[in-house]
């Protein structure tokens, strides 16, 4: 019994260096790109740079208009009625103060871009902005084609066994070799395996 566990035990190791060599020698190598979220740029366009590119003036220019209705009770009611330009609308209009949240884009590849113009008296006042970009980013990483494992068993029959194997990529054979534990009867144990 002694002579067989040094048997065992010599054998376990050296399929074990064997296999730890071989599965060193096969390696497949693999590359990962993922797109991670950068750090947001958070920035305002400066006031010297919000001038026009260009102004024209149209010929025919829309204006708002009111109804302005005149009624002349001396002359047997008689109504009239007028459309006229409603200054105090362009007025209001000029005056008031448009705030905007506009996504330009938003991309897995990109990232994302956020503008808040403000516009008031007729002018773009104010040009704020957010980009989170997207940085592309490459791993590359060993796997090995061949991996090496060792094995051990018992079983219910009063058998022990010892061995090893190798997994070539998901796929797996197996030796083992066993011995039953009240007898000397001598076995071989043969597997397939698969990971999933």
């Amino acid at each position: 019994m002694k002579s067989y566990i040094i048997t065992a035990l010599l054998s376990f190791i050296l399929g074990g260096l064997i296999f730890f060599f071989i599965g060193r020698s096969t390696i497949q190598n693999e590359v990962k790109t993922q797109y991670l979220k950068g750090e947001t740029i958070i920035g305002s366009v400066s006031n010297n740079k919000l001038a026009p590119m260009s102004e024209v003036k149209p010929d025919k220019p829309i204006l708002p208009t009111k109804n302005l209705e005149i009624q002349y009770n001396d002359t047997g009611c008689i109504k009239y009625i007028y459309q006229v330009v409603d200054t105090s609308a362009i007025i209001e209009d000029y005056i008031l103060k448009r705030s905007y949240d506009l996504k330009v884009f938003d991309t897995k590849t990109l990232g994302e871009l956020k503008l808040y113009p403000t516009i008031q008296y007729n002018k773009l006042t104010s040009f704020d902005y957010d980009f989170t970009p997207m940085e592309k980013q490459t791993t590359g990483f060993k796997l090995k084609v061949l991996q090496p494992f060792a094995s051990a068993s018992y079983s219910t029959l009063n058998y022990i066994g010892i061995g090893g194997g190798v997994f070539y990529h998901k796929i797996g054979i197996e030796y083992q070799h066993q011995r039953g534990i009240f007898n000397n009867d001598n076995g071989h144990l043969f597997g397939l395996k698969y990971k999933f």
